[in-house]
C-alpha cells in the first residue's frame, strides 16, 4: 500500500478575510458607539431633570416660607404695634381728659 501525501491548498482572498473581520470590528464599534450614546444620552437628560426638579421644588419651597414668614412677620409686628398705640393712645389720653369725660373710640 502506499502512503500518498498531498497538501491541498486552499485558496483565500486576504482582501476578503481582512474585509470580513474589518466588519466585524466596525458593527463591533458601532454597537458600542449606539449604547455609549443612549448611555450618555440618558446621563444628561436625567442630570438636567434633577436639577430643574430640584429648582423648582426649590423655588416653591423658598417662596412659600419666604412669604409666609414674611406675613407672620409682619402680622406679629402690625397686630403688636396697633395694641401697642390703641393702649398708649386710650391711657394716655384717658388719663388727660377731665374727670366724667370719656374718649370716643
Amino acid at each position: 500500500m502506499k502512503t500518498v501525501t498531498s497538501i491541498v491548498y486552499t485558496r483565500i482572498n486576504i482582501l476578503t478575510k481582512f474585509h470580513k473581520d474589518w466588519m466585524k470590528t466596525i458593527n463591533i464599534l458601532t454597537k458600542f458607539h449606539k449604547d455609549w450614546m443612549k448611555i450618555v444620552t440618558s446621563t444628561v437628560y436625567t442630570r438636567i431633570n434633577i436639577l430643574t426638579k430640584f429648582h423648582k421644588d426649590w423655588m416653591k419651597t423658598a417662596t412659600s416660607i419666604v412669604y409666609t414668614r414674611f406675613h407672620q412677620d409682619w402680622m406679629k409686628t402690625v397686630t403688636s404695634t396697633v395694641y401697642t398705640n390703641k393702649l398708649l393712645t386710650d391711657t394716655r389720653t384717658h388719663a388727660h381728659t377731665d374727670v366724667g369725660h370719656h374718649t370716643v373710640t
